[in-house]
């Protein structure tokens, strides 16, 4: 009974499933673990890997497994760790975790890619809905090591959104791991670089999207700010950062009934009022016209620079 009870407990906190080499550290003996296979109250999921007869399967004990499978101190890394943060963009499978030493790998019956990292931090250590898992800033500089940079990019802005990671948090990676010439260092700098603070992510992906093709055409905003001082105007998407230029993001999920259109047009004549241009951006045009909105840009920075001339003139 005192052995059921400490499989139990195990068991418990793990998914319902346990490895041999746990039972066995905590005193269960083999003997002991295979009477317990024979009568069904354990029942193999690998050679290494046992789980309690019954207990109902899930996303978080396939993890478990394969854990456990793989060795001791091993956790989810990589693209796998984003998706179970929940950061955008990757899924679960296949299945890659990340373990300090080198250790004997059987098939598990999962697909699963084995990292022999270096060193994992302590303070990177997290333990997320029960399953080991490197930390969310941990899993960025482990993709930028193995992916390009706008989707590391999109990885963080998603990340920094959900509040996983911020800018003290890329620092620190930064400083503790970069010093170790560890893989991703060089396009992590470049990437906190470009988000200094104070910086606020993307609220969507049509904000980041947006973001890019400005930025790949030498323009600069700002995201997320708030004008108008005294004479507050509302928080805008994006603002210029060298000129009064306001960019709106608008769907047409949000923007097209009456009452849209109409407070749309309050918001604009405001703008307009304390000495804002605005510039529109459609959902669809992001994805399908950009050079449409890059013209209207530069349009709009165009009668902005007229105007200051011909201020300039009448002083």
């Amino acid at each position: 009974m005192k052995y059921d009870k400490v499989i139990r407990d195990l068991a418990r906190t793990q998914h319902q499933v346990v490895a041999r080499r746990q039972l066995t550290a905590a005193g269960v003996d083999y003997r002991a673990i295979n009477n317990r296979i024979r009568s069904g109250y354990l029942e193999p999921v690998t050679d290494r890997v046992l789980r309690l007869n019954g207990a109902p399967a899930s996303s978080a004990q396939n993890l478990m497994i394969t854990l456990l499978h793989v060795g001791p101190d091993t956790y989810l890394s990589h693209t796998t760790a984003a998706a179970w943060w929940g950061i955008s963009g990757f899924r679960i499978e296949p299945i890659h975790v990340a373990m300090e030493r080198v250790y004997r790998v059987r098939n598990v019956g999962l697909p699963v890619v084995v990292h022999h990292s270096t060193v994992i931090p302590e303070w990177c250590r997290k333990l997320h809905i029960g399953v080991p898992v490197v930390s969310p800033g941990l899993a960025i500089y482990q993709l930028a090591a193995i992916l390009g940079p706008d989707r590391v990019a999109k990885a963080m802005d998603n990340a920094w959104s959900l509040r996983l990671m911020d800018g003290r948090v890329v620092d620190d990676l930064i400083l503790r791991l970069g010093q170790h010439g560890r893989d991703g260092t060089v396009l992590m700098r470049k990437l906190r670089k470009a988000r200094p603070d104070p910086w606020i992510p993307p609220a969507s992906n049509l904000e980041s999207r947006f973001d890019q093709i400005a930025g790949a055409n030498g323009f600069s905003f700002r995201r997320q700010v708030d004008v108008g001082g005294e004479d507050w105007s509302g928080r805008v998407d994006f603002l210029a950062d060298d000129c009064p230029l306001i960019v709106e993001i608008l769907s047409e999920r949000y923007h097209t009934s009456l009452t849209d259109r109409e407070a749309d047009a309050e918001r604009r004549k405001r703008q307009t009022e304390l000495g804002f241009v605005v510039v529109e951006v459609w959902d669809h045009e992001i994805f399908h016209t950009p050079w449409l909105i890059i013209e209207r840009i530069r349009k709009a920075r165009e009668s902005l620079l007229i105007g200051s001339t011909r201020l300039d003139r009448h002083d």
